[in-house]
């Protein structure tokens, strides 16, 4: 009698610990931030972070999705936290093309639209919903927007071809610029993740202003990952927002950060710096030097006083307003 009443009592003891374990190693925690909480219109900005589970770094795929202040998506990128391997995913080509989807020569001119055809595959088990996404950078390292193309569930051994069209602004710089093909499950913003490592191919930008350096941006080690860009020197003022997800082994975690775009001198507050905002500063200036109360947005570095330096941060954001875009 006793014998039959403990094996029950054993059974579910068992199945209580079994469910404690898997619980203890169910965690996945994705951490971002940026370098700065505050930018201004054509700084660089860096987004890194941390992947780990209760046992410490791991390795995965990150996806990080940009939206500016707008609402405008600017990018959507793929970064590894560590190496990685067998992923539900793949992207088999990635290409300029015309609009249906034939290959074509690999160059754009500023202010037109620009055509790009990538090709997935489902390498799983099982179906997936697929979102092909393709995200343009300038020479300057300038996200110039993406376009997108999803398929809902693509079943195991599935591929499918989408041909997006993105239109290449104005101000995009000359020089070699850069397409980069990413293959999630949905936008992160939405609850998707990376399926696979992102691909990417140069084209040619031509009829717009002079190109820069690209900033250059590297696979993290095991546990961090981290991306770098260029904010437009147009770019909307207010608060943009990375929205960031990652799946590893099994396990999902996502996470968001926001930082703040503005315009340096900037003085009446209306997004264009013009010689309305010169003839602020000048009175400010005049004002802070008769010691009457002046117009403290005028203080550009935020030390309390108005000066050389100020003067000088003043020029320079007139030199990149006029002469980047």
């Amino acid at each position: 009698m006793k014998k039959t009443k403990i094996l029950p009592f054993l059974f579910c003891v068992l199945i209580i610990s079994s469910i404690l374990t898997v619980s203890a190693q169910s965690t996945l925690s994705l951490t971002v931030t940026t370098d700065k909480q505050s930018y201004n219109r054509y700084d660089l900005v860096s987004i890194s972070g941390a992947l780990t589970t209760d046992s410490g770094p791991t390795n995965g795929l990150v996806g990080i999705y940009l939206v500016d202040a707008a609402g405008n998506s600017l990018a959507l990128r793929t970064v590894s936290a560590g190496t990685v391997s067998n992923q539900p995913g793949a992207i088999t080509s990635l290409f300029m093309s015309d609009a249906s989807g034939n290959p074509s020569s690999s160059a754009a001119i500023a202010n037109s639209l620009v055509y790009f055809t990538i090709n997935v595959v489902n390498q799983d088990s099982v179906s997936h919903d697929m979102l092909a996404v393709v995200s343009l950078y300038d020479n300057n390292g300038i996200p110039l927007g993406i376009g997108a193309v999803s398929e809902p569930q693509v079943s195991s051994g599935g591929q499918f071809r989408g041909t997006v069209s993105i239109p290449v602004p104005s101000w995009a710089a000359n020089g070699v610029a850069y397409a980069y093909g990413e293959l999630f499950s949905n936008y992160p913003s939405q609850g998707g993740v990376p399926l696979c490592p992102e691909t990417s191919v140069q084209f040619t930008i031509s009829g717009s202003v002079a190109g820069g350096n690209t900033p250059s941006t590297s696979s993290g080690s095991q546990g961090s990952y981290a991306l770098t860009f260029r904010l437009p020197a147009r770019a909307a003022l207010g608060l943009d927002t990375a929205y960031v997800s990652c799946s590893s082994n099994g396990l999902s975690a996502s996470n968001i950060v926001t930082f703040n775009v503005n315009q340096p001198g900037d003085m009446n507050g209306d997004g264009v710096l013009d010689f309305t905002d010169l003839v602020l500063f000048a009175n400010a200036w005049l004002a802070y030097y008769s010691g009457q109360p002046w117009n403290h947005a005028a203080d550009l570095n935020h030390d309390g006083k108005l000066d050389f330096t100020d003067l000088i941060l003043f020029a320079d954001a007139w030199i990149i307003y006029y002469s980047v875009d």
